[in-house]
């Protein structure tokens, strides 16, 4: 009786210290990270059409500009004249422009197109104006 005593203190030793082996687990953790790239996108229409012009008569029309920049941003624009006489952006007046941040960024840019009297009727005269967006 003694030695089945014993043996059944011996294996409930074991049991109860693989139970307590089992529960002393440890853990550790981990810190991931990773820096965002800079990302920027920018959509204008191919052409905007300012219609019939008189000479010296300001035609006018708007360019809206869309896109998109995960970190604040400028919009810019320069003017090649073409064959118009004069030709202006609102933009390229102004720029840069704070744009902003985000993912819908939008701004109406106001273009402005001229002829004198020795362009010939019927012509078609055109010009472009190229804008960038920046991040600083």
């Amino acid at each position: 009786m003694k030695r089945t005593l014993l043996i059944a203190a011996a294996v409930a030793a074991l049991v109860f210290g693989v139970v307590a082996y089992a529960s002393a687990a440890t853990s550790g953790t981990v810190t991931v990270s990773a820096t965002v790239k800079p990302q920027m996108e920018i959509t204008v229409p191919a052409t905007v059409d300012l219609g019939d012009v008189d000479p010296y008569t300001p035609a006018v029309g708007t360019v809206t500009v869309t896109g998109k920049s995960n970190k604040n941003a400028t919009l810019s624009a320069t003017v090649n004249k073409g064959t118009f006489t004069t030709l202006s952006s609102s933009v390229a007046a102004a720029s840069p422009v704070t744009w902003g941040k985000g993912g819908n960024l939008s701004y109406d840019d106001t273009v402005t197109g001229t002829v004198d009297w020795s362009i010939d009727a019927g012509t078609v005269v055109s010009g472009q104006v190229t804008y960038t967006i920046a991040q600083p």
